[in-house]
């Protein structure tokens, strides 16, 4: 009897794991030890919360990463570079920088948006200015359950809902994934490429709702 050739391969199935956190309990939080043993922390000065400065001043804004100041030479837009600790290598472009929430932003001419500083890089969160006591506290992510590893670039995984404070205020930042795996399409989860058999198994990522 003859052979059949040609038949699709049966697909398996890919599983995620999400761990969730918002940026605002994120910064605010501190890991508690177990024990008698006892650590003596020293933490760096930072400026607080409502400092603006703009490339009109000579003043700086120190965060946890250092201090940051504007370079002397702007670009076409009139933005200038972000000196973090004297130097441009974090590749910032602004004309004002300012700490809201425990976050900085920085606004920039040439798009008219606000950027985040999010695991030492910028985030585009958009032309709305950040409000203070406006925050994330919360991120609660539905996965779909398991999927087949041949599931196309798009394929929504899961949805998330935030909870924000004051209660009622809509959430419309970033959301990222500490898996380039994933990528957000409003507030569903999506795969930004397609999957593959060596992706079956289990996968956990981290769902940050950002600034």
């Amino acid at each position: 009897m003859p052979k059949l050739h040609g038949l699709a391969r049966r697909s398996r199935w890919v599983i995620y794991a999400f761990a969730t956190v918002s940026l605002a309990v994120l910064m605010a939080s501190t890991q508690a030890g177990t024990g008698k043993m006892r650590h003596h922390v020293t933490k760096a000065v930072v400026s607080p919360d409502g400092t603006v400065i703009k490339t009109t001043t000579s003043a700086e804004i120190t965060t946890a990463e250092g201090a940051w100041i504007f370079g002397a030479t702007p670009n076409s837009k009139g933005d200038h570079p972000l000196l973090l600790n004297g130097s441009a290598a974090n590749g910032g472009l602004a004309v004002s920088l300012q700490l809201t929430n425990g976050n900085l932003y920085a606004f920039a001419n040439a798009d008219g948006n606000y950027w985040c500083r999010f695991n030492s890089k910028w985030i585009n969160v958009g032309s709305t200015p950040p409000v203070q006591g406006i925050v994330a506290t919360k991120v609660t992510v539905h996965p779909k359950g398991e999927i087949p590893d041949n599931s196309p670039p798009g394929t929504i995984v899961a949805s998330v809902t935030v909870t924000m404070s004051p209660p009622g205020t809509p959430f419309s930042r970033p959301l990222v994934s500490s898996d380039p795996m994933f990528t957000f399409r409003g507030l569903d989860v999506v795969l930004a490429r397609a999957l593959t058999k060596a992706d079956d198994g289990l996968h956990k990522t981290r769902v940050t709702a950002v600034c």
